[in-house]
């Protein structure tokens, strides 16, 4: 949605911000951050309290012109409520869908990801992190498969399995997130379970420290992708998962048109906003240009003026000398002294700034001859 900047000054000094952008259905902060990047400036901490008190309070500062030159605020509607996109007869066909969903004891023919997981070690804990936390960290690092990974790989091939199908496909981020990507959307996902102890084999030792160190069992800190909750586990939970990724796919549907909508209005706001930015600088270039033009035209003033000044000099100076030399025609040079004065008083023409008028010194000075 798009707000006129002047009409937004003027509100953010009438009502204090927490009720404006809840008028505007944006969060306080959002608005605050719109106003800075429009260069609106806002009430000071304080400044409703004390104009409540009777307490006196700085007075509001103008509006200037925008930096940016944006001239039009820019800020997030409110998104729809799910509920309201959602109906009931889509939860129910989703809940009938995937009432059946159940998480098999063991893996048999596991998605190509899981496989992946199984077959590779070093991709697995790359990927996956089956590392344990501690200062043994390096030396404690588990190649095999305990049974907290086990259940966590039967999780997620039956999650996958049943989203596929369904028009999924299941990426592996490189910050070891999932990615459950459908059409143009996307959804990142871990499963997280509650830290637990497990007890693995350890090595026998090897040399004389780590015999001093040596135990049969170590308790071991893992932190899977899925969490239980006090009343069930994530198995008995799964067909409530996969819903929600059914149900989010379908609010997405539901959502189209109004994306499409704000994707218009963010195309439109970003189109007004580089014009606003390409008058800004062409007026920021006409005024520098002006401004460089001003400063040539007052060097130019001035040098004429000092043209002007020699000249009248030298002329004075030129008929002094003609005055005292008279009728003498002397050769100077192989001249003689008439036309070495007649050279002076061309000179003086040549440089003089008024020799050609008033109006074409003037024009020479302003730039237009």
């Amino acid at each position: 949605m798009i707000w006129d900047r002047e009409r937004l000054y003027l509100e953010v000094w009438q009502s204090p911000m927490i009720e404006l952008a809840a008028r505007l259905e944006v969060s306080g902060t959002n608005l605050k951050k719109i106003c800075v990047n429009a260069d609106i400036p806002v009430p000071p901490q304080g400044y409703w309290n004390k104009l409540a008190a009777g307490k006196p309070v700085p007075t509001r500062p103008p509006l200037g012109p925008s930096r940016r030159g944006i001239e039009r605020a820019q800020y997030p509607g409110p998104r729809p409520q799910e509920e309201n996109l959602l109906t009931q007869a889509d939860r129910d066909e989703v809940t009938a869908s995937v009432s059946s969903v159940a998480v098999p004891k063991s893996l048999k023919s596991p998605h190509p990801l899981i496989a992946r997981l199984l077959d590779n070690v070093g991709f697995r804990l790359k990927h996956v992190g089956m590392i344990s936390n501690g200062a043994m960290r390096e030396a404690l690092q588990i190649a095999e498969l305990t049974a907290t990974d086990e259940r966590r790989l039967r999780i997620l091939d039956t999650l996958f399995k049943e989203l596929a199908p369904r028009g999924w496909q299941i990426k592996l981020e490189k910050s070891r997130q999932f990615s459950a990507v459908h059409e143009e959307g996307r959804i990142y996902f871990k499963l997280n379970e509650r830290i637990r102890r497990e007890s693995i084999a350890r090595r026998p030792p090897t040399n004389a420290f780590e015999e001093l160190i040596w135990r049969p069992t170590t308790q071991i800190f893992h932190r899977s992708k899925w969490e239980d909750s006090e009343r069930a586990g994530v198995e008995a939970r799964l067909p409530d998962i996969l819903g929600s990724f059914l149900l989010w796919a379908r609010l997405w549907k539901h959502e189209k048109p109004q994306r499409q909508l704000r994707a218009a209005q963010m195309a439109e706001a970003e189109s007004v906003r580089k014009e606003q930015m390409a008058e800004a600088a062409r007026v920021r270039e006409a005024a520098q240009t002006e401004q460089r033009q001003e400063r040539e035209r007052w060097a130019s003033l001035l040098g004429a003026s000092e043209a002007w000044r020699d000249a009248a000099v030298a002329r004075a100076f030129v008929e002094e000398l003609a005055a005292r030399i008279g009728s003498s025609n002397e050769h100077i040079d192989g001249k003689p002294t008439s036309d070495w004065l007649e050279w002076a008083r061309r000179r003086i023409a040549e440089t003089d700034p008024l020799a050609r008028g008033a109006m074409a010194a003037l024009c020479r000075i302003v730039g237009k001859s």
